[in-house]
């Protein structure tokens, strides 16, 4: 019995002798413990301000700029699919690229049904009623910033065809003119070369 109360006090005492070595005060008190500057530092990024680059990457989108079709690279969640250009594109400018003069033709409500890829690297886009119900050179400036996004989602692109509820609708090209698509056939692809006139020109040029 003394030696089960022996060791209960030298055990007690080698945790008070503990504490007092790791610098912890006996008190009931709380105490309060100096923290080094550089383990919160000031300027520490909030959680989704980190550079999320690794799991990101780059995509053009165009909008236009004092009256021609420019390109802005966008981020997008890795991998990017068909839709996800499309999409980001339809949010329009952000506030700070409004602010430069960045703009949109395409309407306010338009959305993406459905994208696919066919064999010939033809890619058609499934739009809702929205889009088609603007006209003349919104029309037009809208479809050349479809075809030049959509145009970059792959290589060797051979066009772009539109459609809405599920039949295809021919779209003006950068001059205005709406090919004459005869009865039982597809219209031709639309491509970045009928929006030219539209596009800024590649240093170089």
């Amino acid at each position: 019995m003394k030696l089960s109360i022996y060791r209960r006090s030298m055990a007690a005492l080698a945790a008070l002798v503990m504490l007092t070595s790791c610098g912890l005060g006996t008190d009931n008190e709380p105490t309060a413990l100096s923290v080094p500057k550089d383990v919160f530092p000031t300027d520490a990024k909030e959680k989704d301000e980190f550079d999320l680059s690794t799991n990101t990457t780059f995509h053009p989108v165009y909008f236009f700029k004092d009256d021609v079709l420019v390109e802005v690279r966008r981020r997008l969640p890795a991998p990017v699919f068909l839709d996800a250009p499309l999409t980001n594109l339809l949010s329009g400018p952000t506030e700070s690229e409004a602010e430069a003069g960045f703009a949109s033709a395409i309407p306010a409500g338009t959305a993406v049904v459905d994208v696919a890829l066919s064999k010939d690297n033809t890619i058609s886009i499934h739009l809702n009623q929205t889009f088609f119900e603007i006209e003349g050179e919104q029309r037009i400036r809208a479809s050349a910033q479809l075809v030049f996004t959509a145009s970059a989602l792959i290589s060797d692109s051979q066009g772009i065809i539109f459609f809405l509820d599920g039949e295809p609708v021919q779209l003006p090209d950068g001059e205005g003119v709406i090919e004459e698509v005869p009865e039982g056939r597809s219209p031709s692809p639309l491509t970045i070369d009928d929006y030219s006139a539209l596009a800024e020109t590649p240093a170089g040029s």
